[in-house]
């Protein structure tokens, strides 16, 4: 009697205090599978003679979101295989904690996020997500955020190491070892905003034990956007020490300009990435760091690593870009890639030099079917006219026919498990 009176109580007690909880929390499920078909021929790298590749591959990611009050938390697990690659009968493990953070509000402008996230910032185009890899990149790090009348200011930072140690912070992975960046957005007018930031990455020399060379990119991005018609540009510097032991000295330029005439919308841009010519003293080719390339470099990803995929020779972008809404479902792109070299390469003992700085041209279409806010279509297909100088940084036949297709479905419905006003 006693022990049913006390489950009694403790439920009773339990549901007058779920409600007092429940008037200030939030719970967001969401959950994610989202498998994608590939054939490749000469994606990434030219045709060599072998035979194209076939697979599905496939991120299944399960996020909770927990917010109350002041304070915010995100937990998200995935998993992240090819159809097959493991035997039947064997349970090989393969989830992985892809964002666990936690945000604290200290004030109504100011607040502290710590643990894994993603940055994400300024069109990803030197930190994002890349979401398009189905793993996806996050930092196990620091973000403070504030926000004032009319701006938004963000500094974050990481220090890894791959192990708990006793003494010294040598850090042995291809990674870097000390990351901390600084950015800013003012919105200047109804029109026009301005963004800059600063990122500064070291990296564990592997000729000593504590000693750490650092990079600095800085640089500003400029939006400006009314009616229909949309202007960007962007310009970064990159200095600091390679690790060659090179001075770096290069930098980054974007322009681009869209125009929208509903269904319709055209954008025409050029990106210029410096890069090394021969007897360089200094480290001229610039580095993208922790960009997702993938969306500015053609879908086929032959710069998906910059400047390692052009061998220092830096990258010459000029695109147009079409996309016709035919309604609220279907959507078809059209984007038209013109790359070359910033500088010719020399030839080395196992790759040969360029003579003239065209790389190629890629033609990438998608067509996309919304069937439904949580369940989304994809279609794509990519090909790639190359010259003959991409073989001195892609080696293979550059006459041969490079295509890439593709199939993905993502279904993603956000769950509100409880909301209390």
């Amino acid at each position: 009697m006693e022990v049913n009176f006390t489950r009694k109580l403790l439920l009773i007690g339990a549901l007058l205090w779920f409600p007092m909880v429940a008037a200030w929390a939030q719970i967001h499920l969401t959950p994610q599978i989202r498998p994608r078909a590939e054939w490749r021929n000469g994606y990434q790298s030219l045709p060599s003679g072998q035979d194209g590749a076939f697979f599905v591959n496939q991120r299944s990611r399960l996020t909770l979101d927990y917010k109350q009050h002041q304070m915010q938390m995100r937990f998200s697990l995935q998993d992240i295989r090819v159809w097959g690659d493991e035997a039947h009968l064997r349970d090989v493990p393969s989830t992985a904690m892809h964002e666990a953070w936690a945000e604290i509000g200290l004030t109504d402008r100011f607040s502290v996020r710590f643990g894994r996230q993603e940055f994400v910032y300024n069109g990803d185009r030197l930190l994002g997500n890349v979401d398009w890899v189905q793993q996806a990149r996050s930092h196990d790090g620091v973000l403070l955020k504030y926000r004032p009348d009319g701006i938004s200011f963000d500094v974050g930072g990481a220090f890894n190491q791959e192990k708990e140690q006793l003494f010294d912070t040598h850090y042995g992975l291809n990674n870097y070892k000390v990351l901390g960046f600084v950015w800013a957005q003012k919105q200047l007018n109804d029109h026009l905003a301005l963004s800059a930031m600063h990122i500064s990455d070291g990296f564990q020399r592997p000729d000593t034990v504590g000693g750490v060379y650092f990079r600095h990119t800085y640089g500003l991005d400029l939006n400006f956007n009314k009616d229909r018609f949309q202007v960007s540009g962007s310009f970064y510097r990159q200095s600091g020490e390679h690790a060659n032991g090179k001075r770096i000295e290069a930098y980054l330029g974007v322009a681009e300009a869209s125009y929208t005439l509903k269904p319709l919308k055209f954008t025409i841009g050029t990106n210029y990435l410096s890069g090394m010519g021969g007897g360089e003293r200094k480290m001229r080719s610039f580095n993208t760091l922790y960009a997702t390339n993938h969306k500015f470099y053609g879908f086929m990803d032959y710069f998906i690593n910059i400047p390692v995929d052009t061998r220092n020779g830096g990258l010459q972008n000029n695109y147009i870009k079409t996309s016709y809404s035919l309604d609220a479902k279907y959507t078809f792109s059209m984007d038209y890639h013109y790359f070359a070299l910033a500088q010719n390469l020399r030839a080395t003992e196992l790759l040969p030099g360029t003579g003239s700085k065209y790389l190629g041209s890629e033609i990438d279409a998608v067509l996309h079917y919304k069937h439904a806010d949580h369940i989304q279509f994809f279609l794509g297909y990519s090909a790639l006219f190359a010259g003959k100088s991409m073989e001195a940084i892609k080696p293979g036949n550059a006459s041969a026919y490079a295509d890439w297709a593709w199939m993905m479905v993502n279904i993603q419905p956000r769950i509100l498990l409880k909301a209390f006003k």
